[in-house]
């Protein structure tokens, strides 16, 4: 192509040179004759023809050019537009948005704005269920109800994905909270897609400012934080960036450089709570539970930790460290299993199973004594990849376990579509247990759902003699809690496994209730959540 358009070039530059020669060729003519007295009529005659045949050449290609350059100057506000454009919606792309912002800030615009983030509800779930078509079609749908109930705004855009954002200058006749509820009462309406209803809905997230004295990027990205609170709180309505929001985002950014120091320092621990059988009350097993005691920042919940680790990409070097700890804490205690929990983030990455046998095996570890705890995040999205990472590791003989089981929506189905050694009863499945009959038969119906699909059935959260009693007269496997033992250092575990050993002999299996004393403050678990 472009040695294509060169050669075009060439080939009218020749011809305008050829035209100036015949030009020259003509007045030296005129001249020479003019001079030596013998300036004929056929002579004159052949001047002015190559002279009026020179303008003309001129003329038609000056003319050609003229042409030329509009058509390569409308192509190139196509492609522009193209570039700068997004094809499904034709509202403006990322980069058209983020130009636009940046202008504005370097002009010092002055004037209080907003900036509207928003995050379509239930995109991927409708995407997926009803296909590729209908997700376009929502989209522009979207699209349509932003540019209608947005008026004045300098840019509207689509972000990426079901993500959009907007620029509104502020008016005493238009609000950016009068068209944020706008837009979620529009949203929230049914929709036919491909002979369905569906209802979709948003979380907008609203950050005021002024580009004469605020940063582009900073607004939009408090613009992205508050519609993150209206997403976590389940609302289909808008946030406003406040100042309790701007010390979350002060504290995340602590955390984060804060964690980069942790991890070379040995300020991160774990802590082991133990498993109990319970039929026999014998310890079958720890999980792994990360603790950061930071000197500046306190104590930082596991909760709060992972996912800033996730947002800024720590999580990979912070699982790796815990995978080693663990495996550490396997060869401590020699035969007792060691869970960890998995960061959806690392454990979609393609080479985590290869990662971990590389790690057993420079450890000299045997892979039965490691498990591995996945909650529905792992799987809600690359179901395809989770399944064939968890195929490598089962196959390996490490166990995997679905973690918080009955907390998601699609928890039948993921036992239906994966394969797993075992899954994690949720503690909310313990409220008004031997109590009201209802939550007694629930539980009795998932624990025996677990046992006919092979799976060995685990109860979190125990805290009383009762629910421990209870949950082994419904055949419930493995027991964990505070009942038993609260989250502990590696040398509490092992002071653990005596006494519990003492104890066991002394006691019969019934005895599986009392609980063994241990060393450990008693402190809330927090697991390391994917």
């Amino acid at each position: 192509m472009l040695k294509t358009l060169q050669a075009e070039g060439d080939q009218k530059y020749k011809v305008i040179i050829a035209g100036y020669l015949v030009v020259f060729l003509a007045v030296a003519l005129a001249l020479t004759l003019g001079d030596a007295g013998q300036m004929a009529p056929f002579a004159v005659g052949l001047v002015v023809v190559c002279i009026v045949a020179s303008l003309g050449l001129f003329g038609a290609n000056h003319l050609r050019l003229a042409v030329e350059n509009h058509r390569l100057s409308r192509e190139g506000e196509h492609l522009d537009q193209k570039a700068h454009s997004d094809p499904l919606t034709g509202l403006m792309n990322r980069v058209a948005f983020n130009n636009v912002l940046t202008e504005r800030s370097q002009a010092h615009s002055h004037g209080e704005l907003a900036i509207l983030f928003f995050d379509l509800n239930r995109f991927k779930e409708i995407n997926d269920s009803l296909g590729h078509k209908a997700g376009d079609m929502l989209l522009a749908e979207v699209a349509t109800v932003l540019t209608e109930n947005l008026p004045g705004a300098v840019a509207v855009a689509r972000m990426g994905g079901d993500e959009f954002a907007a620029i509104l200058p502020l008016s005493d006749s238009v609000t950016p909270e009068g068209c944020a509820t706008a837009i979620a009462n529009a949203l929230r309406q049914p929709l036919l897609l491909e002979g369905q209803l569906v209802q979709s809905g948003a979380a907008i997230g609203i950050a005021y400012g002024n580009l004469a004295y605020d940063d582009g990027d900073d607004l939009l990205k408090r613009a992205d934080m508050a519609m993150y609170e209206a997403k976590a709180a389940g609302l289909n309505s808008y946030r406003v960036f406040d100042d309790v929001m701007e010390e979350r985002m002060t504290s995340r950014v602590n955390i984060r450089a804060e964690l980069t120091r942790a991890l070379d320092s040995d300020e991160l621990t774990l802590n082991y709570q133990p498993l109990v059988s319970a039929r026999t009350g014998e310890l079958k097993s720890v999980e792994a539970l990360l603790r950061w005691n930071s000197p500046r920042l306190g104590n930082v919940s596991p909760g709060v930790l992972i996912p800033i680790a996730e947002e800024s990409g720590q999580i990979i070097e912070l699982s790796h460290w815990v995978l080693d700890k663990a495996l550490h804490a396997i060869k401590t205690l020699v035969d007792v299993p060691v869970g960890i929990n998995i960061s959806p983030v690392h454990f979609r990455h393609n080479q985590f199973a290869t990662m971990v046998a590389d790690k057993l095996l420079a450890a000299n570890i045997r892979p039965e004594l490691l498990y591995i705890e996945i909650t529905e995040g792992v799987l809600i999205s690359h179901m395809d990849a989770a399944k064939k990472t968890i195929t490598q590791l089962r196959n390996l003989g490490i166990k995997v376990y679905l973690d918080d089981f009955g907390t998601g929506y699609s928890s039948l189905s993921y036992l239906q579509n994966f394969e797993f050694d075992g899954m994690k009863i949720d503690k909310s499945f313990l409220r008004n247990l031997g109590e009201r009959q209802q939550a007694t038969q629930i539980m009795r119906s998932v624990i025996d759902l677990g046992h006919s699909l092979n799976l060995q059935v685990v109860a979190e959260g125990i805290e009383s003699d009762w629910q421990a009693r209870l949950l082994q007269l419904l055949n419930c496997d493995i027991l964990q809690g505070f009942h038993f033992a609260t989250p502990m250092s590696l040398e509490a575990v092992q002071e653990f496994r005596a006494k519990q050993a003492d104890a066991l002999a002394e006691t019969t299996p019934a005895a599986v209730a009392a609980p063994v004393e241990t060393v450990a403050e008693v402190t809330e678990p927090e697991r390391l959540a994917g």
